[in-house]
Parts: C-alpha cells; structure tokens; sequence
C-alpha cells in the first residue's frame, strides 16, 4: 500500500529555470543539526531544537555524447558532502557563518548553499550549471532557490474529507459513464495532502520570505477548518454545484488563500500518485 513519505517532497527536482533542452539531475543528501529562533514571533521554536535536513542539488547540462551522462554523480556527490560537512551535526544558527545576523529558516539556508556550491561546481563540473537548490527541514517545509532574487518556501498539510464525482446536471447513469466507481451514491473519502508555495524576495533582515505562523494561521482559517472532516458534496460550496475533482478542489483552495502575499501555486494530492497544481488564472 502507498503511503505518505517524504520522497516527494525532499527528492524531486524542484521548478526549475533551466535552459529549454537541458537534462535535469537531482541529487540527495542529509544532514542533521539543531538550531533556535531568534525573533519573538517564533514560540517554542527559540528553544533549541533539531531536525534531519535533505539538500536536494538539481543541475543542468547537455547529455556528453562518451559517457551518456550530464555528470558522473560520482563527481556530484563530494560537492554535496563539502557543503554539507559544515552542516552536519552542528547547532547552524551558532555555528555556520552564512547565517550570522540571520534567522535558522530553509529561505537562507537554500540560498547559502547554493552559493556555496555553485561555486564549487564552477571548477570540479564546468559542463553543467546549478539550476536550483532545495532544503527540506521536514517532510512538511522545504524552500527552493536558483539563483535568482527569489526563494521558494513551500509548506503541507493534511485534510481528510469525503466526497462522490458527480455533476448535478447529469443523471446518475451519465455520472456513472463518465466517473466510473467514484459516481457511487455513497462516497468515499481521502487523506489529501495540500502543498501551498509561496515566493519573494528574502527580508534582507532575517533571510526569511514569510511569517510562517501566519501562513499556517491562514491556511487553517481558509482551508483547513472548511475541508477536514467534511462531505465536500454537502458541506463545501462549491461542490454542492461543482464535481470535487483534485483540479476543482485546487482552484477553489487557491480562490480561498487569494490575497496571500507571493502565492506562487498550490498542489493537491488526492492519492500519493495523484496531484493536481493551480497557479493562478
């Protein structure tokens, strides 16, 4: 049985601004290390605690014609133990000084190790480039950066609901023919998995995109209290009128976070093998 794991989130390769015919390589690697807030807002996060961290590095390049591979990941995997090694087993908001003056988030971790290992990639893999970096705290938080001035912060959650496929203009015969078992008069339900992604630039202050706890405040306002445990068919407008399909249900999630500064996209997984990602109209 398929079951949630942090496999989606800490090891796919990240959007990516990579040249149109590049080949993607994504490559893993952990590390654990504590650390502890600084500002006020943050709660019990100013204690000090840890977490077991996955750097995802992502490059790009054109497939050599001798070996068939962008770059032996032989090659790749000491540039990620160098700019890891700093890392691991440390307490980074004290120890690793790309952070000094900056709070202990994934936004300046993501973008200081990718400064650190492009430039690494520079000399050792002169024939691809780095196309983005991404740091998972947890299977539920990570942040993507390529460079540019913006960093990615993408933060889950879980909801459990129930719903059928059905449209209310058809009969139940037409439901039936076109959503299969999905159309049966009783529902059925799942634990859906929303990932909502927002992006700007950093707070040149703390290195951080967004005020977390508000993110997590306003997605359980909007979303959360109005999707877990319901029957979306009789509970949640729109779909009362409107087949809650994983691409209706991401669009309505996203009418309901509109105005939420940087939202770049939500994702919704129905099934750990089926998800559906709005941006925006």
């Amino acid at each position: 049985m398929l079951k949630w794991t942090g496999v989606i989130a800490r090891f796919y390769a990240p959007w990516s601004h990579a040249r149109s015919g590049a080949v993607l390589v994504s490559r893993a690697r952990a590390f654990e290390a504590a650390h502890a807030y600084r500002g006020p807002g943050f709660g019990h996060d100013r204690r000090i605690h840890g977490h077991n961290y996955v750097v995802t590095a992502t490059i790009a390049g054109e497939a050599d014609p001798g070996t068939d591979v962008v770059a032996d990941l032989r090659a790749i995997d000491p540039l990620l133990r160098e700019v890891t090694d700093p890392l691991d087993h440390r307490r980074i908001d004290v120890e690793y000084a790309p952070l000094a003056g900056r709070e202990p988030g994934v936004e300046p971790l993501a973008v200081a190790i990718f400064g650190e290992l492009a430039r690494a990639m520079r000399s050792a893999l002169p024939q691809a480039t780095l196309a983005s970096v991404r740091v998972a705290e947890t299977d539920d938080l990570w942040a993507d950066h390529d460079g540019g001035d913006h960093v990615e912060l993408t933060r889950a959650y879980g909801f459990s609901a129930a719903h059928r496929l059905v449209r209310p203009d058809l009969s139940d015969a037409e439901n039936t023919a076109l959503y299969g078992k999905c159309a049966n008069p009783h529902p059925h339900g799942h634990d859906y998995r929303l990932e909502v992604t927002v992006a700007g630039q950093p707070d040149p202050a703390t290195g951080l995109v967004t005020d977390l706890a508000g993110l997590d405040r306003c997605v359980s306002e909007r979303v959360l209290s109005r999707y877990d445990h319901r029957y979306l068919n009789a509970e949640v407008p729109p779909f009362d009128r409107v087949a809650p399909t994983g691409e209706r249900i991401a669009q309505e999630i996203w009418r309901s976070l509109a105005g939420l500064a940087g939202l770049a996209r939500v994702t919704v997984y129905e099934t750990p093998r089926s998800a559906f990602t709005y941006r925006g109209p």
